[in-house]
């Protein structure tokens, strides 16, 4: 081909060797206009919940390895009660098969090598018989050592000849015990020996009627699953310690148990190892703590303290002299009551202070009451009775209940993790 007829071929062509050329351009262009601007522009993040954001505890409530080994070591000192009470009448003949029995089921738990078992009173209250089974399902005659049925408690003994070893628990320290601590009971509740629960300790110092008619104090709350048959048994702190007696729960809800602080127990075991009743120290007033509210309404000269507005007729409280303000119309406390603000120097706010303190106390002590009399402040010397079987029912002994609601022995408690039946 001619140079001439090659240059008129490349002429033709060029428009459209431009035009590709033009387009490949403009496609690498683009490629590069969307990179810089991938580039430039912010990465959107989508962050997935992780392990580390998810809503649970850090940890576990308790190490499994460490509750196991702890029920493992504690178990075999705790032991089942049956008790039977003999019924006081008769069926009419001909229906007289002989007296009807009543069976219960109970727990509780070595405290030494002696064979001794702290409980429940209201284990083995009036019970003509008590056997113990030991978790090896050794069954035991026992005998009841000594009671303190205001506080709840009963000593037991049995004979450990042929037994070895004995397995006994660790007394712990109530006073240290907090909320959100763990708690853990042990016991049989229906008869299921060997049981155990875990929970909290859901509060301290409370304060409820006790199965007589005396509030009791200091008293431990656990949502730790308390049920018939759980009575008596031991309460623990995640050392293995005793930290409580389990006694009763609230009837009308779940999770709410209660336990007699071991130091309560403390206190009166020496002289249930004496044996015998514990008698109970008496005062015989009724009484109101004071608040801002009762001091401003009745002019009160102390902001502290329990304002005495009853006193029961022949009680070491009437013999000491002390004054009560007595009621209104309105059934309020009405003016010109003594103050009791303080036990032998030991300050006073509610009745329950006051009943802790009785409880180291013994019927005979003496004592001196610091009293705010309208402007004096005077001393009150005072010998404790003893606490009587039956109480005036004009007398409150919880200032925040009711007469009513104190002479029932409960009204709302259930004292039946002791779980009854007829045998």
């Amino acid at each position: 081909m001619s140079l001439s007829k090659k240059l008129l071929n490349m002429k033709r062509q060029l428009p459209v060797i431009v035009a590709i050329t033009l387009l490949i351009v403009a496609v690498l262009l683009s490629g590069c206009s969307s990179q810089r601007s991938a580039a430039a522009a912010p990465a959107v993040q989508i962050t997935q919940p992780s392990a580390t954001t998810v809503a649970v505890p850090s940890s576990p409530l308790f190490d499994e390895a460490t509750t196991v080994s702890m029920y493992e070591q504690s178990i075999p000192a705790v032991v089942q009660i049956e008790s039977v009470v003999e019924a006081t009448t008769k069926l009419p003949t001909p229906f007289n098969l002989g007296k009807p029995r009543q069976q219960g089921l109970g727990s509780g738990f070595l405290i030494d090598g002696q064979g001794h078992i702290l409980t429940n009173n209201h284990v083995v209250d009036k019970a003509s018989t008590v056997k113990v089974v030991l978790n090896d399902g050794t069954r035991l005659d026992a005998k009841v050592v000594g009671t303190d049925k205001h506080n709840d408690l009963a000593l037991l003994q049995i004979d450990t000849a042929g037994i070895s070893p004995i397995k006994y628990l660790t007394l712990g320290d109530s006073s240290a015990v907090k909320p959100g601590q763990m708690s853990i009971a042990l016991g049989s509740p229906f008869g299921l020996q060997g049981s155990i629960t875990v929970g909290v300790v859901s509060g301290v110092g409370r304060s409820i009627p006790g199965s007589s008619d005396r509030t009791m104090t200091n008293i431990i709350q656990t949502d730790a699953a308390i049920n018939p048959g759980n009575s008596g048994g031991p309460l623990l702190n995640s050392r293995g310690e005793v930290i409580g007696i389990n006694t009763a729960i609230e009837s009308e809800a779940n999770g709410v148990g209660f336990a007699v602080a071991i130091n309560t127990a403390r206190t009166v075991l020496p002289e249930l190892l004496k044996g015998g009743v514990v008698k109970t120290a008496w005062l015989g007033i009724e009484g109101t703590p004071v608040s801002k509210e009762l001091a401003d309404k009745l002019k009160l000269k102390a902001d502290k303290g329990v304002y005495v507005v009853g006193v029961l007729s022949g009680s070491p409280a009437e013999k000491a002299g002390l004054v009560k303000g007595g009621r209104d119309n309105a059934n309020e406390p009405a003016a010109g009551g003594d103050i009791i603000t303080a036990l032998d120097n030991t300050p006073v706010s509610k009745v329950q202070d006051m009943l802790t303190f009785f409880n180291g106390k013994r019927p005979g002590d003496k004592l001196n009451l610091s009293v705010q009399r309208g402007d004096q402040q005077i001393t009150v010397p005072v010998e404790l009775g003893e606490w009587p079987d039956t109480l005036n029912s004009r007398i409150t002994i919880n200032p925040d209940q009711s007469p009513d609601q104190n002479q029932d022995g409960g009204n709302g408690f259930d004292f039946g993790p002791f779980h009854f039946r007829i045998k």
